[in-house]
């Protein structure tokens, strides 16, 4: 490893001024440290409820984004909910907004494919709004209020629509921000055409490595359905960790937007690790979910659950598509979910995987998007290179958490840290220490004040190292 090379790159994009600790004091507090929680984690309430859950979650609207698209059926019916949709995006725009939560809405339209006996000459199976030139979703919430108003019902000739359709372009075609929670939230009174029809005639399918629940689900896209009491409306919202409220019942559309308001106003991370065993074909699963102040969210018998969905591999066919339910393990008051799984049908040295995790606790879900993971032995000069980690710092008190993204072919990181020189010079580059963390994509310690280190982190597999993150500074004052 080149060293010097390494932090004199580094140093031109970092100037922190302070202090340094022995290397060996960093050693030591690290070394001793819980890789997934922080020292002083506080006391879980004894009989965790719903009623009780917000305790855990993160109600803060710092650095939140959300991202909502509205996919609306306008053929011929929805006349009324067009017009009550007028209001009701502003009160929902107001509801998030008066929060602090930074958020976009989008609108994505549709009625059915113009041939028939699918919809009317005139139909769309789609359209997708845009804000400006390159972003299709905005902040000003008179724009979106302005795009319902053009709303135009009509059309439809068939009972079933081109939701199918709709839902497929609101995943590809939306500009979802990249650290955005993803929802779509559908407004319709009709079915969609079944798996087949003639009328999906862009091959759209509900099912499936390929299907709609499968993408909404690997983009990480919240799905809430108001609609008809249909079967494969509320498998949209059911797979996808959304909610299903009938259209024209009890509640109305105002109301049901309130309601899913108050959802987005409070979240929780979803901290993941897996691993594969070779030789054995077994995938390692194990998740926390962590609310505020890195409190871990307790499990709630019969209102949590965590399904784990693979899809591709080895062939990619519908076949090679598995769900995996964890379990729930529970000591000292600190909730970790896991589940090791038969993978034959992934194993493959170059193809990857698709992996995405859907949560549900009480009336809170969330999915992740898609993580491309490699399942298989590693090949060396077959299976290729990982690329670089991103490097992430965040320093709170006493309290320090390192993490960086996942890689698409990495086996195994490597964290490096050394004590701080501004400009870098043998202080740095004669103390470079290094940790195995095997699989792991984060740490959390406790450090004395004055601790000043730079770190970063590099990627591996059987046929190499990637390059170096980005360098990274540690300062605890």
């Amino acid at each position: 490893m080149k060293t010097r090379n390494f932090f004199y790159s580094a140093s031109r994009r970092t100037a922190v001024v302070g202090c340094t600790l022995l290397a060996a004091s960093w050693n030591l507090a690290w070394s001793q440290a819980d890789p997934a929680t922080t020292a002083d984690s506080p006391s879980e309430p004894k009989v965790p409820s719903c009623s009780n859950l917000t305790d855990y979650l993160n109600c803060s609207s710092e650095g939140r984004q959300e991202d909502v698209v509205f996919v609306f059926d306008t053929t011929g019916s929805m006349g009324d909910e067009i017009t009550e949709m007028q209001s009701a995006v502003i009160e929902f725009s107001e509801t998030i907004g008066s929060s602090g939560i930074d958020y976009r809405l989008g609108l994505t339209e549709y009625k059915d494919f113009p041939t028939d006996p699918c919809g009317d000459p005139e139909d769309m199976p789609y359209k997708v709004y845009k804000a400006n030139e390159s972003e299709t979703l905005t902040a000003d919430k008179v724009e979106m209020q302005g795009w319902i108003k053009s709303l135009k019902p009509s059309g439809g000739n068939d009972t079933p629509e081109s939701i199918l359709a709709a839902l497929a372009h609101t995943v590809k075609d939306q500009t979802w921000r990249p650290k955005a929670n993803r929802m779509a939230v559908v407004i319709t009174d009709a079915p969609a055409h079944k798996d087949g029809n003639e009328c999906n005639q862009e091959s759209n399918t509900l099912e499936g490595p390929n299907g709609v629940i499968a993408q909404l689900r690997k983009q990480g896209v919240v799905t809430h359905i108001i609609g008809p009491d249909d079967n494969a409306l509320r498998s949209i919202a059911t797979k996808t960790g959304g909610k299903f409220f009938e259209i024209r019942k009890t509640q109305s559309i105002t109301d049901i937007l309130g309601k899913i308001a108050e959802l987005i106003n409070c979240s929780y991370l979803i901290r993941s690790g897996f691993s594969f065993t070779t030789g054995e074909n077994k995938l390692n699963m194990e998740i926390r979910l962590i609310g505020a102040q890195n409190k871990t969210i307790p499990h709630i018998d019969g209102q949590s659950s965590l399904t784990v969905f693979a899809c591709g591999g080895a062939k990619g066919t519908k076949d090679d598509c598995a769900e995996f339910e964890l379990t729930p393990e529970t000591t000292e008051g600190e909730t970790v979910y896991k589940h090791t799984a038969e993978v034959s049908a992934f194993v493959d040295a170059t193809k990857l995987t698709d992996i995405s995790t859907l949560v549900k606790v009480c009336d809170f879900s969330k999915t992740t998007t898609k993580r491309p993971m490699h399942i298989g032995k590693c090949e060396a000069d077959n299976t290729p290179k990982p690329d670089a980690p991103e490097l992430k710092v965040d320093v709170t008190g006493n309290n320090v958490r390192v993490s960086w993204n996942t890689v698409t072919y990495a086996n195994k990181f490597t964290l490096f840290y050394a004590p701080y020189s501004n400009p870098i010079g043998e202080a740095t580059t004669k103390h470079i220490k290094s940790m195995d963390m095997a699989v792991q994509t984060g740490l959390n310690v406790t450090l004395p004040t004055g601790t000043h280190y730079y770190v970063a982190v590099q990627a591996s597999d059987c046929s190499g190292s990637s390059g170096f993150s980005n360098l990274g500074v540690v300062e605890v004052k």
